[in-house]
Order: C-alpha cells, then structure tokens, then sequence
C-alpha cells in the first residue's frame, strides 16, 4: 500500500525541519567551544595563557627550555632503538 503525496510530503517537510535545528544547534556548541574566558586567570593559565594574551611559554627561560627539549628528543631516539 502506497502513502499519500502528502503522507510524504509532511515527513520531508519534519525531517528537513529536524536537520535544520541540529544544524542550528551544531553551530551554537562549536561557538561557544571557542570562547576564552578572559575574566578568569585560572582558567587562562590552564589553557596556557596570561590575562594579557601572551602564551606562558613566551617567559620561559630560553635554556629551560632546551633543556626540556632535548630531554624529550632523548627519549624520542630511545624509543626507536628499544622498537
């Protein structure tokens, strides 16, 4: 047994309807995802960041952190010659 024209009809007109909503909402999230919460110095320095912009790295001490460099490289190299 075939549906109406316009059985079909309203169910394309619903699921067009329902995609556009999730579309809406998928925009809102991803929007939102992307704010930095300026006002909280904790949280900023979570994410890296000074309540000026600047990414905390940019105070490190240059010989810290080839320090820290090289110490991953060294472990990188161990981990090829081990595997």
């Amino acid at each position: 047994m075939r549906h109406s024209l316009y059985l079909r009809l309203a169910t394309l007109l619903i699921k067009a309807d329902l995609a556009q909503e999730e579309r809406k909402w998928k925009r809102k999230v991803r929007k939102v995802q992307y704010e930095i919460p300026w006002g909280n110095e904790y949280l900023l320095r979570d994410i890296g960041l000074h309540i000026d912009g600047r990414t905390i790295s940019d105070l490190e001490v240059p010989a810290i952190k080839t320090e820290r460099q090289i110490r991953h490289l060294r472990r990188l190299v161990r981990l090829r010659i081990a595997t």
